[in-house]
């Protein structure tokens, strides 16, 4: 199995199953801009099945804007749209997260805005 690394920014807070069993979000990475000059996203959806990373770091550290690097392996999950067609995606299951921005000093920064303004 290959590992890829993939560093970038939450696109939203992560979802995080009640019993912290499972945390799914997806982080998008800036790669150039396009011929029409504006920047150019890639995504990738992470999941993780830890449950002592998911209750102790991604549910108290990682909100949307966070940036992450992570490290894991790309499966194919099934799954049934609304209107029952069945379809495919890659998700990145989490084998190593490092955080580089924390939930908490994006609001502290957030307040220290506001306080300035």
């Amino acid at each position: 199995m290959q590992s890829m690394m993939f560093t970038g920014r939450l696109a939203a807070d992560p979802q995080i199953s009640p019993d912290y069993a499972k945390a799914v979000f997806r982080l998008l990475e800036k790669r150039g801009v396009d011929s029409a000059g504006k920047d150019r996203l890639v995504g990738v959806n992470c999941v993780s099945w830890s449950k002592g990373l998911n209750e102790k770091v991604i549910a108290r550290g990682l909100a949307q804007g966070c940036e992450a690097i992570v490290i894991g392996a790309f499966i194919d999950t099934a799954y049934a749209t609304r209107d029952g067609q069945k379809r495919t995606a890659k998700e990145l299951v989490i084998n190593r997260l490092t955080v580089l921005d924390w939930a908490e000093d994006l609001d502290a920064d957030t307040a220290s805005d506001r306080a300035a303004a």
